[in-house]
């Protein structure tokens, strides 16, 4: 059963009106001072980069995602009532799916492996979307730390090193080097790069665009906003077209329809990318995630906004898990199970299966009360692990549906 992170994990917050107020704090942060070098081991969890943090003194370790598509860094209930952090500002911030909520900021210290970063901007979200939790259990490291210092992200050898700006780089001879640009705060004011994260152009098909963000926060390899100009470069294209839920940000998913294309080289400065997969649909920017930047050793300069990039000699495992061709989410506060997404021309289409469909069983087995949406997200992927069909019972008339196992349509 498809995974829901299907298009993209999106973790970018904006404030919904920016303030000098905010954009002064999120310079604030400092790194160690002095020469430091630090390795940190990190796990992926589903396609995203997650290492243990330390707050303020204490030495309980918290999981904290990688996201460089985060302006500023986000702690959940647990972590932030430990770190008892004194708060400096509430304002609104808004997730990239446009769920928006009054939230508290505060000052926060944390240490990664063994060098502490003071004066972190932080945004306290109480009730981030079941999804990402399952990810990392307290928070997300955004750029306002990591601009703090160099990263180097081995994803051959699962670990990261930082260093000081002081220090000089490591030897990058065999590595490819592209020009990044400062990040705005939107579309609507390029000139205005005081917003951390870095974001570089693309070229496809001889069309360029201009401030892709460069997303360790997304789970997807490239998603573009459905406008104009990707409606001209992708018009003879074959695709797929996924109905329902696209993608989830902090704060929760949306609907849309999703159109992907696989068939499209990539142009990032002098690298090549040879068919990534790419996901358009309703929204503002454009984002390059892990699906691509997994396959690279990455150093990011912060100073001179660049990214070095090395192809991995890691070769990539096929997953055995297949796609019936939709998906179920589960609302573990109603307790119900719903057909969230479904693909033009599969299998669940064909046989009938509606969005929003309620569903009562699979396989014969009654669903009932998971401890948490983690334990159901691990059961889909069992489930999709299985073998033969999958019979699914669905709340509409009482309705049966058989539906094949590995007929979701591929990307050609």
């Amino acid at each position: 059963m498809k995974k829901m992170t299907l298009i993209s994990l999106l973790f970018i917050l904006l404030a919904s009106c920016s303030t000098t107020k905010q954009f002064r704090y999120m310079s604030k942060g400092k790194a160690p001072k002095g020469t430091f070098r630090t390795e940190i081991p990190f796990e992926i969890h589903n396609k995203l980069i997650v290492i243990k943090v330390k707050l303020d003194d204490s030495d309980k370790e918290y999981e904290f995602m990688v996201d460089t598509g985060a302006p500023v860094s986000v702690i959940y209930k647990e972590a932030f009532e430990a770190a008892k952090a004194d708060t400096v500002m509430i304002y609104n911030v808004s997730d990239s799916r446009g769920n928006s909520v009054k939230s508290v900021y505060v000052m926060l210290d944390m240490t990664l492996g063994t060098s502490k970063f003071k004066d972190i901007f932080t945004v306290y979200a109480a009730e981030p979307s079941e999804i990402v939790r399952c990810i990392a259990l307290d928070g997300i490291i955004g750029a306002d730390l990591l601009q703090t210092a160099n990263w180097e992200i081995d994803m051959e050898n699962q670990k990261i090193i930082l260093t000081d700006f002081k220090s000089g780089k490591p030897n990058l001879e065999s590595y490819q080097k592209v020009k990044c640009s400062k990040r705005s705060p939107s579309n609507r004011m390029p000139w205005l790069t005081v917003v951390p994260g870095l974001t570089v152009d693309l070229e496809i098909k001889g069309k360029k665009f201009k401030d892709v963000y460069i997303d360790t926060g997304s789970a997807g390899s490239l998603t573009m906003p459905k406008d104009e100009k990707t409606d001209s470069v992708f018009k003879n294209e074959q695709k797929t077209v996924l109905w329902g839920y696209s993608s989830f940000g902090l704060l929760g998913g949306s609907m849309d329809t999703t159109y992907g294309y696989n068939r499209v080289d990539v142009e990032m400065g002098k690298v090549h990318i040879s068919n990534p997969s790419i996901d358009i649909y309703k929204r503002n920017n454009s984002l390059l995630g892990m699906g691509i930047l997994s396959d690279y050793n990455l150093f990011f300069d912060f100073r001179k906004n660049d990214l070095y990039l090395k192809p991995t000699r890691a070769e990539k495992k096929e997953s055995d898990e297949k796609g019936f061709g939709f998906y179920i989410h589960y609302d573990s506060k109603s307790n119900l199970f719903t057909v969230a997404n479904m693909y033009e021309g599969s299998g669940a289409a064909k046989a009938g299966l509606l969005l929003g469909d309620t569903v009562i069983a699979v396989n014969n087995e009654k669903l009932s009360a998971f401890t948490d949406f983690c334990e159901f997200h691990q059961w889909t992927r069992t489930l999709s692990k299985g073998e033969g069909p999958v019979v699914v019972k669905i709340k509409r008339g009482n309705l049966v549906f058989t539906i094949e196992k590995g007929i979701m349509p591929k990307r050609l």
